[in-house]
């Protein structure tokens, strides 16, 4: 129950005086994680320990950190893996001095998956972001996709008690980490760039146009690689289904 009590933050506790273990939560891939836990731990120890106590000669003792990851986005990811701090160095070396590693668990609904069976509350929590995604699939606007999940979770006794309790929060908490109107936008305009600097750089009124085009070509795929829905791309990219269909295709996302 210690994910879903705290599901509102990221999460760091002890556990029998031994384990300093960090959790959160992610709807999208960070390449970063291991550095962003190396400043959670850093921080940590800073807020536990006296720092007059560094100066001594007595050993500190401290508790053995784990880092979790818990990933429900639409990106293909392995069921568990590992990221290393070490693969975000400059240079490669055999000698590796500082070292973090973090454990990312993919519990994207799927009832074949081990943790998810291991676990309750992951599955249902699961279960929930996956209610999300499909109303959203359906042409729902985010805030009434996140709020028609908690009432069909609540209805069907999946996390109930923790939605009833904290429903303001999740809703709040599921929408700010992806505002789907802002993301789309940046998409859009992100392959637009793109395009328009191709168009300048062959310096041709053609190109321009070529360019925008392919702008418009980059925005579709980055919107199909996050997997949302054929109409809503067909509405921010002003091609029609059946053309963003024939990209997807021949880029082997549909």
């Amino acid at each position: 129950g210690t994910f879903l009590s705290q599901i509102k933050n990221d999460v760091s506790f002890l556990l029998a005086g031994r384990y300093l273990i960090f959790l959160e939560h992610q709807s999208t891939p960070n390449e970063n994680m291991p550095l962003r836990c190396l400043y959670y731990v850093c921080e940590q120890l800073r807020k536990t320990i006296d720092s007059k106590q560094i100066y001594m000669n007595q050993r500190i003792t401290l508790p053995v950190p784990e880092f979790h990851v818990f990933y429900t986005g639409g990106v293909n990811t392995p069921e568990e893996y590992e990221m290393k701090l070490s693969d975000a160095y400059a240079e490669a070396s055999n000698a590796v001095n500082l070292e973090l590693k973090v454990c990312v668990h993919n519990v994207a609904y799927d009832e074949a998956k081990l943790l998810l069976g291991r676990s309750a509350a992951m599955r249902d929590y699961a279960m929930f972001i996956q209610y999300v995604k499909v109303n959203m699939a359906r042409g729902m606007e985010r805030e009434a996709a996140i709020r028609e999940a908690v009432r069909y979770c609540i209805e069907h006794d999946v996390m109930k008690d923790f939605l009833i309790e904290h429903e303001r929060e999740v809703i709040d908490m599921v929408a700010f980490e992806w505002n789907q109107k802002l993301f789309e936008e940046a998409k859009f305009e992100e392959g637009l760039e793109r395009g328009r600097e191709q168009g300048l750089e062959q310096g041709l009124e053609r190109g321009r146009e070529q360019g925008l085009e392919q702008g418009r070509v980059f925005a579709v795929l980055g919107m199909l690689k996050e997997k949302l829905p054929l109409e809503m791309i067909s509405r921010v990219s002003e091609m029609s289904v059946e053309k963003i269909r024939e990209i997807g295709r021949m880029h082997s996302l549909l």
